[in-house]
C-alpha cells in the first residue's frame, strides 16, 4: 500500500518549526505571578513576551521582578515564533479540500459488516447504513481531518503513526445498527489476541473499538475505531467543534499510537491521555463539555469545565501538589478529581512550549516502541527535568501562574 503521506515543502516547513526552541523563561512581577515566555523586544517602559501559544503580551516594567529587571539589561530577542501554526494546520485554519474525498462504490466492508454510504478523506473512512446522509458523513469527515491536522501540528509523530492507515468512523442510526456491528466485533475480539473484549458497542452513545494488528494493517485501517450513535438525544454533529466528537476522536488518534503499549506494568498512561483528550477539547472548543465521570459518578467541582484552571489553583493554594509519581500510576478507575486538573494544567504545561512539545512526542514515540509506560523519572527526564521533584515544581508553578486560566 501507498502511504499517503508527502513531504511537501509546507510539511517540511512544519516539522522544521520544531527543530528551533523559543528561549523561554519564567518571568515573575512583584506580586509574585509568573508568566513563562521568550522575550520579543522592549522600550523605555514595556517588556513583550511571547507566550507558547504565539501570542505576545505586553508587561509594564515597572511591574517586573529585580532579576528579571536585571536579565532585560542583557536579553536578546528570541528567533521568530517556532510555534507551528504555519499553513493554517490548526483546527480552524487547516487546509482541507472536501472536492477531493471520494466515496466508495463498493462501500466499506469491515469484516462482515458492509456500510454502503462512506466518505473517504486522507485519514480517516466514514460509513453507515442507506439510511446516512451525506451530509451526516461530511460533517464527520471534516472534523476529523480538522483535528488530525491540529494534532499533527503539536505532534508530529502522529503522521508517522499514521503512516497511509484510516482511522474508522461508524455512524449508527440506531440500536439494531449498533447491534450488528458489536456482534461481528464480539467475535473478532474473540478471535484476535491483541483485542479486549469488554467494549459496549450498544449501549453507549459513543463507543471505541480496537482491531486487531494484523487485520488493521492488511485492511489500511488504524488499530482504533470509533462509531457514534446519530439517534443520541446529545448528538450534534453538525457542530463542527461538537466537544464530545473532538473528545474521543482525539483519544483515538493518539490511541492509534499507543495502543500496543503493555500496560500490565506500574505506570500506565491513562490520565495523561485522558487529560490530552480534555486539553484537545478545550483548546477546539473553548470548553468543555464532555461528561466528567469516574466509576459511574460524576466528579464534584469537575462537572464541566467552565473553571478548571480556577478550582486547580484553589486546590493548589490549599495545600495540594502535583506529583507525576502518582499521576502516572492512576487508572481511571482509582483517579481522584484533583488528577484531572492537574492532568490539565500538565498539558498547558507541556504544549506552552514548543521544546516541551517536541520532547512529548519523543516519550510517546519511546512508549510504543518499548510497550512500556515510563516512570516517573524517566518522564521527567523526558521533558528536560533532571528529577520528578524538579518537574512537580515547574509544574506546579506553571498551573499557579497566569498562562493557566
Amino acid at each position: 500500500m501507498t502511504p499517503l503521506l508527502r513531504i511537501t515543502p509546507s510539511l517540511l516547513a512544519l516539522f522544521l518549526g520544531y527543530a528551533a526552541a523559543q528561549d523561554a523563561r519564567t518571568w515573575t512581577d512583584t506580586k509574585g505571578r509568573k508568566l513563562e515566555g521568550a522575550f520579543v523586544k522592549q522600550d523605555a517602559t514595556t517588556v513583550w513576551v511571547r507566550k507558547g501559544d504565539g501570542k505576545e503580551v505586553a508587561i509594564p516594567k515597572a511591574t517586573l521582578s529585580p532579576d528579571d529587571q536585571k536579565h532585560l539589561e542583557t536579553a536578546k530577542p528570541a528567533a521568530p515564533s517556532a510555534t507551528p501554526v504555519s499553513n493554517g494546520a490548526r483546527f480552524a485554519t487547516a487546509r482541507i479540500d472536501p472536492s477531493l474525498w471520494k466515496s466508495r462504490p463498493e462501500g466499506f466492508k469491515i469484516g462482515t459488516v458492509l456500510y454502503p454510504n462512506t466518505l473517504e478523506t486522507e485519514h480517516f473512512i466514514v460509513a453507515g447504513s442507506a439510511k446516512v446522509r451525506p451530509a451526516m458523513l461530511l460533517s464527520y469527515a471534516e472534523a476529523g481531518e480538522r483535528l488530525w491536522a491540529d494534532i499533527a501540528t503539536d505532534l508530529p509523530v502522529i503522521a508517522a503513526a499514521f503512516d497511509g492507515r484510516k482511522l474508522p468512523i461508524i455512524l449508527a442510526t440506531d440500536e439494531k445498527d449498533a447491534k450488528v456491528f458489536a456482534s461481528w466485533h464480539e467475535k473478532h475480539a474473540s478471535d484476535s489476541p491483541s483485542v479486549p473484549v469488554h467494549f459496549n458497542l450498544v449501549n453507549y452513545d459513543i463507543a471505541g473499538f480496537i482491531l486487531d494488528d494484523k487485520f488493521s494493517e492488511e485492511a489500511g485501517l488504524t488499530v482504533c475505531g470509533r462509531i457514534f450513535r446519530t439517534d443520541s438525544k446529545n448528538a450534534a454533529p453538525q457542530r463542527k467543534t461538537w466537544p464530545q466528537r473532538i473528545h474521543f476522536l482525539s483519544d483515538d488518534i493518539l490511541r492509534h499510537l499507543l495502543v500496543n503499549m503493555g500496560s500490565r506494568g506500574e505506570y500506565s498512561l491513562a490520565m495523561v491521555c485522558l487529560s490530552f483528550n480534555y486539553h484537545r477539547e478545550e483548546l477546539i472548543c473553548g470548553k468543555i463539555e464532555s461528561e466528567v465521570s469516574f466509576g459511574g459518578a460524576g466528579v464534584e467541582g469537575f462537572k464541566n469545565g467552565r473553571n478548571w484552571a480556577g478550582l486547580t489553583k484553589k486546590l493548589l493554594k490549599d495545600g495540594a501538589s502535583p506529583d507525576i509519581d502518582a499521576f502516572l500510576k492512576a487508572r481511571g478507575s482509582e483517579a481522584e478529581p484533583r488528577d484531572l486538573g492537574f492532568g490539565l494544567g500538565l498539558m498547558h504545561f507541556i504544549h506552552a512550549d514548543t521544546t516541551r512539545r517536541a520532547d512529548f512526542g519523543k516519550i510517546l514515540v519511546a512508549t510504543a516502541k518499548d510497550k512500556k509506560c515510563p516512570d516517573a523519572e524517566t518522564f521527567a527526564k523526558g521533558l528536560g527535568y533532571d528529577s520528578p521533584d524538579a518537574l512537580n515544581k515547574a509544574w506546579k508553578d506553571f498551573m499557579l501562574s497566569s498562562a493557566f486560566e
